[in-house]
C-alpha cells in the first residue's frame, strides 16, 4: 500500500521527469502503474528471499522455544520428569513429550525458535519501506513528515521484536538474529535492485 501511494504521489509531483504514457491494446496506462509494478516486484523478491533464508535456518537449525516445557511436558524413559531431583543438572536427550493440552502444530512449533520469523519479516518490510521513502519521497513540504513516517516504521519493527520476547515465543538472541537477517536482506535488495528510485 505504501509503495502504491508513494508511486502515485511521486508520478503526479514529477510530471516533467516522467516519460510518455504507455499504451496497451489501444488504452493509455497511467505512468505510476509500471513504476509501482516494478517496485512491488523488487519488494516481493526481497521478501521471498528473506523468508526463504529464515525458513531454511529455522528448519535446519531450530531451537527450543522458551515455553518448551509447558508445551512438551517431557517425561524421561524411566518415568521421571524434569521437576524430579534426579534430573536436576542433567543433559537429557531421550524423552517423550506428553503434550497434555497441546496439539501437533504446537509440538512442531516448539522447536522452531531460531531465528525469529516475525522479527525477520518485520525488519525486512519496515527497513525496506523506510529506505524506499528516503529515496522516493521528494517533495518540498515538511521534511519532518518523511522522517516521522520512517521513525514509525522502525518502531513497528521494534515493537514486533519486543513482543516476541515478552510472550515467550523466542529467546532474545533468536529475535536479534531474525531482525539482523531481515535488515541484511533489506539492505542487499536496496543496494542491488533499488537503482531505479531516482527519476
Amino acid at each position: 500500500m505504501l509503495i502504491l501511494v508513494s508511486e502515485i504521489i511521486h508520478t503526479r509531483l514529477n510530471k516533467r521527469h516522467v516519460p510518455r504514457k504507455l499504451n496497451v491494446c489501444g488504452r493509455s496506462i497511467p505512468n505510476w502503474i509500471p513504476h509501482a509494478y516494478q517496485q512491488i516486484g523488487v519488494f516481493g523478491f526481497g521478501a521471498a528471499a528473506s523468508q526463504l533464508t529464515t525458513d531454511i535456518a529455522k528448519y535446519s537449525i531450530g531451537r527450543l522455544r522458551p515455553h518448551f516445557f509447558d508445551v512438551c511436558q517431557p517425561q524421561m524413559m524411566d518415568g521421571t520428569n524434569c521437576s524430579d531431583a534426579i534430573n536436576f543438572g542433567r543433559y537429557i536427550e531421550n524423552f517423550t513429550c506428553l503434550g497434555i493440552g497441546s496439539n501437533t502444530r504446537m509440538l512442531k512449533e516448539m522447536r522452531l525458535s531460531f531465528p525469529s520469523g516475525h522479527a525477520s519479516w518485520s525488519a525486512y518490510t519496515m527497513i525496506y519501506c523506510a529506505i524506499y521513502l528516503q529515496a522516493r519521497m521528494t517533495w518540498r513540504g515538511s521534511k519532518l513528515l518523511k522522517h516521522f513516517i520512517q521513525f514509525i516504521l522502525i518502531l513497528i519493527t521494534w515493537y514486533t521484536c519486543m513482543t516476541r520476547i515478552s510472550d515467550y515465543k523466542h529467546h532474545w538472541s533468536d529475535v536479534l538474529a531474525g531482525a539482523t537477517l531481515g535488515t541484511f536482506c533489506a539492505l542487499i535488495v536496496v543496494s542491488m535492485l533499488g537503482l531505479s528510485w531516482h527519476p
